[in-house]
């Protein structure tokens, strides 16, 4: 009897253990429904009042925009308001200006006119400024060519100066030769024969050496004629420091106009060979001598004599002329083919 009363206590207090074990169970659960449950709530209501927080702001704004557009509206009005009145008033000048507007208009034509004829004039002076830009770099070029040649020709100005410097100094030295051969010649024969200051020739006139239209030397005239040679020819010849000077001596007979040219030729010639004649005759000087640097030439009357008038002196131009030529046959080439290839 005892043991199945206490078996049935037993499986009370297990229903009762099982009872109380279901009840806590759903008492958690419950306790966890409402904390979910308000954790959700909680979460939601932050929602709404951010969502409610943000509704403000935004209703903040729009009143804010709605104030400023207002002010705009206003503001705007007034303008347009304002520039209606100022368009009005626009109007009314327009309308009494339109003899100025006409007059603007013809004004603005003219202007546009003036301007394509400014423009036109512009693109001629542009090309023409082209055309002469070009022109001036052309004649740059041909200058700079000029300079070029400017300065060669200056080189060979140059040149020639200096070529004929020398020139000059080689015929102031052979004209300074013939002066000093002069002077010496003036000194050894003083006054006793007349010699040119110039040339250093010696006269004779016909007259004295020979007759009308003859060419045989008159005997009274050897002796004065062998006298005047011979001092002549060994001051020019018999000197070692003038003969190195001397390139030639020569006899030239000389005429008046009288007589033809050709006939007065013939007879300066004979004259001019009969004092030559004379000298190999006379032995007065050296044979070798006389061949090396003495000659006849005649000249005809090619080479008159003339008075203080122009006229001819026939008595003076009838003569025999002693003259010498130093050597100056080198220089004198030398000039000649200076100046031949400067031509």
């Amino acid at each position: 009897m005892y043991n199945k009363e206490q078996k049935n206590d037993e499986n009370f207090w297990i229903s009762y253990a099982d009872l109380m074990a279901g009840l806590l169970f759903v008492f958690i659960l419950v306790i966890g429904a409402i904390v979910i449950k308000y954790v959700y709530t909680q979460s939601n209501l932050e929602k709404e009042k951010a969502a409610l927080n943000s509704s403000e702001e935004a209703k903040s704004k729009l009143f804010y925009e709605l104030a400023k557009a207002k002010n705009l509206y206003e503001t705007t009005k007034s303008d347009l308001d304002k520039a209606a009145s100022e368009l009005k008033d626009k109007d009314n000048k327009i309308s009494l200006n339109l003899a100025e507007i006409e007059k603007l208009k013809a004004l603005l034509l003219e202007y546009e006119l003036n301007i394509k004829d400014e423009k036109s004039k512009n693109e001629k002076l542009s090309a023409d400024l082209t055309e002469k830009t070009n022109m001036i770099s052309l004649k740059d070029e041909e200058l700079t060519m000029l300079a070029d040649k400017l300065l060669v020709q200056t080189q060979i100005h140059q040149k020639m100066v200096e070529e004929f410097d020398i020139a000059k100094i080689k015929i102031k030295n052979l004209t300074g030769i013939k002066l000093t051969v002069i002077a010496k010649l003036k000194e050894k024969l003083g006054k006793s024969i007349n010699i040119d200051e110039k040339s250093g020739a010696i006269k004779f006139s016909s007259n004295i050496l020979f007759d009308q239209n003859s060419y045989i030397l008159k005997e009274d005239a050897k002796k004065e004629l062998s006298n005047t040679l011979k001092k002549y020819l060994n001051t020019l010849l018999g000197d070692k420091e003038m003969k190195k000077y001397i390139e030639s001596i020569t006899i030239e007979g000389h005429t008046n106009s009288d007589g033809t040219y050709l006939s007065n030729l013939s007879l300066s010639q004979q004259r001019a060979h009969a004092v030559m004649q004379f000298l190999y005759d006379s032995n007065i000087i050296d044979k070798n001598l006389l061949s090396t640097y003495v000659n006849s030439s005649g000249r005809s009357s090619s080479d008159l004599i003339l008075d203080k008038n122009g006229v001819e002196d026939k008595d003076a131009s009838r003569r025999i002329e002693i003259k010498f030529t130093i050597k100056n046959e080198e220089a004198i080439r030398e000039i000649q083919n200076y100046l031949g290839e400067k031509k």
